[in-house]
Parts: C-alpha cells; sequence; structure tokens
C-alpha cells in the first residue's frame, strides 16, 4: 500500500496515516482478522518514524477498528470506521475557565467521539461511585483527581491504556497513563518570584479562598511558603477569611471567582483603589479578568493548550506525562 502524506494538511502525520489505514479496513483490503505490518515492517514501507506508526496504530484502537495482541503485533477487529469512541469525562467542577478547557479538548478531537461528562464537585466519595458506575463502559476516561487526599485506589480502577489524567497529578503515582497537569508547586514559586518586584509594594499576600466548591492544592500552599521564606515576604492562605478584614497596603489573592467578586466589593466599599492602596491577584485567567476594574493581574495554567495537548494524547493512544506551562498576565490591579 502506498502512503502519501500531504505536506500541506493540517493534521498530524500519525492521523493521516490513521484515515489511510482505516480506509483499507472501511473497503475491505484489510479484512477482519487481518495482521497489519508491524512496526519495524510499517516503517519501512511508508517512509514515516516508528514512533508516527505507533500512534497511528493506537490511533486506531481507540476507534476499535484495530486490536493488539501480546507478542503478535496488531490486527484488524470486527468493529467498523463508523463506530465511535465511547469517552468518560470527569471534571472537578465547571467554571469559566475549565469550560476553556473542556472546548479546547473536544473542538481538537474531532469527529468520532461520543462523549459523556459529570462532576465530583471535590466530594471525595463521589468521584469513587461515578468512578466505578463508569468502568468497563467506554473506551477512554478522562479524570481529575483535585483532591489534596489519596485517591490513587479509585484511578486504579481503570486500566493505564484507557486513562488520562487531566489537570492535576497525584504525587508518586507510578502508573504508566497519559496526564496533562500543572505542575503547583513549582508554578506557585516561579509565579510569585516573577512577581516579587510588585508584591514588594504591599505588606504581605493573603491567598484566600472561602468558597467551598473551590479547591486549592497543598502542593500551591507549599510552593507560596516556599516563596516566602526564601524571600522573607510575608505570605498567609487563608480559608474562611473574613473580608472585613481586608486593609490597605496589603495585596488579596482570590482562588475562586466567587471569593475575587467578595474582595472587590469589600475594596469598593472601603473606598481603596486597587492597584494604589491595595494589590490584587487572582487565579487562573478568564476573559472577563481582562476587562473587569481596569484589568486583574492573574497567575494560570494556559488551559487552551491543556485540552488541545489531551486531545492529542487521546487521539494518538501516546502514554505520555505532560507538565503544562503557567503564565503570567501583569494588569493594572497590582
Amino acid at each position: 500500500m502506498k502512503f502519501k502524506p500531504d505536506p500541506h494538511s493540517s493534521r498530524t502525520l500519525y492521523d493521516q496515516l490513521a484515515e489511510y489505514i482505516s480506509g483499507h479496513i472501511a473497503d475491505g483490503s484489510l479484512a477482519a482478522g487481518e495482521r497489519l505490518l508491524s512496526v519495524s515492517e510499517a516503517y519501512h514501507a511508508y517512509g514515516v518514524s516508528r514512533d508516527t506508526v505507533l500512534a497511528a496504530y493506537r490511533t486506531l484502537q481507540r476507534r476499535k477498528m484495530v486490536a493488539s495482541v501480546a507478542g503478535k503485533g496488531f490486527f484488524v477487529s470486527r468493529r467498523s470506521a463508523s463506530d465511535t469512541v465511547r469517552l468518560f469525562m470527569l471534571f472537578d467542577a465547571m467554571n469559566q475557565y475549565k469550560e476553556t478547557l473542556y472546548r479546547s479538548l473536544i473542538d481538537n478531537l474531532g469527529g468520532g467521539y461520543d462523549i459523556s461528562i459529570a462532576f465530583h464537585y471535590y466530594n471525595a466519595g463521589l468521584f469513587d461511585t461515578l468512578v466505578t458506575d463508569a468502568r468497563g463502559k467506554y473506551d477512554y476516561y478522562v479524570l481529575m483527581p483535585h483532591f489534596n487526599s489519596d485517591v490513587t485506589a479509585v484511578l486504579d480502577k481503570i486500566p493505564a491504556e484507557r486513562l488520562l489524567l487531566l489537570d492535576a497529578f497525584p504525587e508518586g503515582y507510578s502508573r504508566n497513563c497519559a496526564a496533562v497537569y500543572q505542575r503547583f508547586y513549582t508554578d506557585a514559586y516561579e509565579g510569585l518570584k516573577a512577581l516579587r518586584g510588585k508584591l514588594q509594594r504591599y505588606g504581605s499576600l493573603h491567598i484566600v479562598y472561602n468558597d467551598r466548591f473551590q479547591y486549592l492544592p497543598d502542593d500551591y500552599a507549599a510552593g507560596a511558603y516556599r516563596f516566602a521564606g526564601e524571600f522573607r515576604y510575608p505570605v498567609y492562605v487563608e480559608r474562611d477569611f473574613d473580608m472585613d478584614c481586608i486593609a490597605a497596603g496589603h495585596c488579596y489573592m482570590a482562588v475562586s471567582e466567587r471569593d475575587l467578586a467578595a474582595i472587590i466589593k469589600s475594596i469598593t466599599a472601603k473606598g481603596l483603589a486597587v492597584g494604589r492602596d491595595i494589590g490584587l491577584l487572582s487565579l487562573d485567567d478568564t476573559p472577563l479578568k481582562e476587562v473587569l476594574i481596569g484589568g486583574i493581574t492573574t497567575l494560570t495554567t494556559d488551559f487552551e493548550l491543556m485540552g488541545r495537548t489531551a486531545a492529542e494524547l487521546i487521539r494518538s493512544g501516546e502514554q505520555r506525562r505532560i507538565a503544562n506551562p503557567w503564565r503570567l498576565h501583569l494588569r493594572g490591579s497590582l
């Protein structure tokens, strides 16, 4: 079979190869039960790298068009090209920046996926129940394990080759599954370090999270405390913070959008000017924060990129762990 990739196509090389092979399955040139070329054979036959061949075969596996037999290779299965991949997504919560992540993931997956989505809202028991109920019903699982407690036993219920961990990755988790995640400890430390010159205008930084539907990883707090210790700058991570205690000369970082609104309300009631009398930061960027009260400085991960990377791993079947980069958006609030 002659494979001629299109150098002008926006599709990846492995996607083009997967479509080429699936076309031969669909027209009967490759019959059910027939063995595909080995990775080494295909490498020579198609003129592409071994990684490209393997990614194409994994893509066809996700579509249930190809099955892998240990020690024997890849074989055409009995499912047709029209079958969809059943995909289960379990998010922590839906908010504006998670919607950006979700839309990016969906848009970059393309067609051929039947998607179900659920939310656990930081309830470990509900997380366990939802994963247990979904087990065996889907071809691929995208889980967001946003907990400060150990939920690795729940993750182990899903075969590693069908699992992608999104946004958070449990420390020390050793299974060879795909992941696109934030490095909370490093991101917090490096982000605050990048803001050191701005923060020195204020007496201290208060990281505030009162919203019970908001998750602050222990690692993020640890990274903030590392910054505080290294640069001798007061940082306080405060749960159930009293907004009446907001005072001029200090900087406040809102973890949730609900807390951001409460902080702005308190600042306005006190007649303080953001960026002059008081500093304001927010975790996770959204379009609204670009324009709200002249622009709010944010420390954030790139959620659009996270969705795009996750979609690529799902389509290719690669079991790689990829740390998503953090971003600083410096605006007038600091």
